[in-house]
């Protein structure tokens, strides 16, 4: 972990969260994900992070605290560097009302700012009824590892669908891919990168997200996707023609299942994983056995007339 013990240091400490927040952008983690990956990584207080991860100074934090108080018809603050330092340090503590309008800054918690502690408590007994077994509250370090986990313990079966899910074209996750593919059928379903319902889910998605070219897909995704598939037989692409709301990924008898919003990126939706013999994966598994029969050649009515198609990949 890097500490900051010098102006050196603090450099340093700079340049890697620089780092962080540039490799959150182009995965398009949340920033509340890279928040937590730059607090692993680099010694500095949650309230410094959260500045860090938008990659703004402490003179534009003080500016934007003027503008919300502005807004709100109330007299600006006018905090000053060193005082924001202090506070971004632990050696001081900003009083209730500054904490208020750094929460509605950042949009977020006192908790996450370094302020108090979560107390909150869900209903286990509804958890367990539904299923749920774990949860992500977007896509990040934690919740990709936890596939690739799954992925390498695999002894059954490993259905992927989803919209664009490049990360399953990143070194790491192919190569797990490729490992349990010499075990268990590894099924893979995609959009299809030129179809009416992939232009028509990107247009509600903001405007920087990645995979929104399709030329861009199929050579950083399709591609190696492919490469693989080839070099192990037992991996099958597919690709489909019809909007999805989200993204189901099963190993075993286990099912993530990621949500995908309007104005927010994939990558920015919860992660819900259910287990076997519970109604959410039952709902879940129905429709992905649907896609396997779709997927055999013979699709029944009404989806023909409807022109839905789950059809093998073509080559990229």
């Amino acid at each position: 972990m890097t500490s900051r013990n010098s102006p050196r240091d603090k450099g340093r400490l700079e340049q890697r969260a620089a780092e962080i927040r540039l490799d959150g952008i182009r995965r398009g983690l949340t920033t509340e994900a890279v928040v937590e990956k730059i607090l692993r990584e680099i010694d500095v207080h949650p309230l410094e992070a959260w500045r860090l991860a938008n990659g703004w100074s402490r003179e534009e934090v003080a500016a934007r605290l003027d503008a919300l108080y502005v807004a709100d018809g109330l007299e600006p603050p006018h905090v000053d560097a060193p005082t924001l330092c202090r506070w971004e340090r632990g050696q001081r503590r900003p009083n209730e009302e500054r904490i208020d309008y750094f929460c509605k800054l950042y949009r977020t918690r006192p908790d996450k700012l370094g302020f108090g502690v979560d107390h909150g408590e869900g209903d286990p007994g509804n958890l367990q009824r539904i299923g749920i077994v774990d949860a992500f509250p977007y896509t990040g370090e934690d919740s990709e590892q936890d596939l690739i986990n799954r992925i390498r313990a695999a002894g059954q079966r490993i259905n992927l669908f989803g919209l664009t899910r490049n990360f399953y074209a990143r070194e790491e996750c192919l190569a797990a891919l490729e490992e349990a593919a010499q075990r268990v059928p590894v099924k893979i379903y995609v959009m299809d990168p030129f179809c009416d319902s992939r232009r028509a889910r990107y247009r509600i998605e903001p405007a920087d997200a990645a995979m929104e070219d399709p030329h861009r897909y199929i050579r950083e995704v399709l591609r190696p996707l492919r490469a693989a598939a080839e070099r192990q037989p037992n991996i099958r692409l597919y690709s489909y023609n019809f909007p999805c709301s989200f993204a189901m990924e099963e190993v075993d008898d286990v099912i993530r299942i990621m949500l995908y919003g309007h104005a927010k990126r994939g990558t920015h939706g919860p992660i819900l994983v259910v287990r076997e013999g519970t109604p959410m994966h039952d709902y879940a598994v129905d429709q992905l056995r649907w896609l396997e029969r779709l997927s055999g050649g013979e699709v029944p009515e009404p989806w023909a007339s409807k022109g839905i198609e789950v059809k093998p990949l073509e080559a990229a």
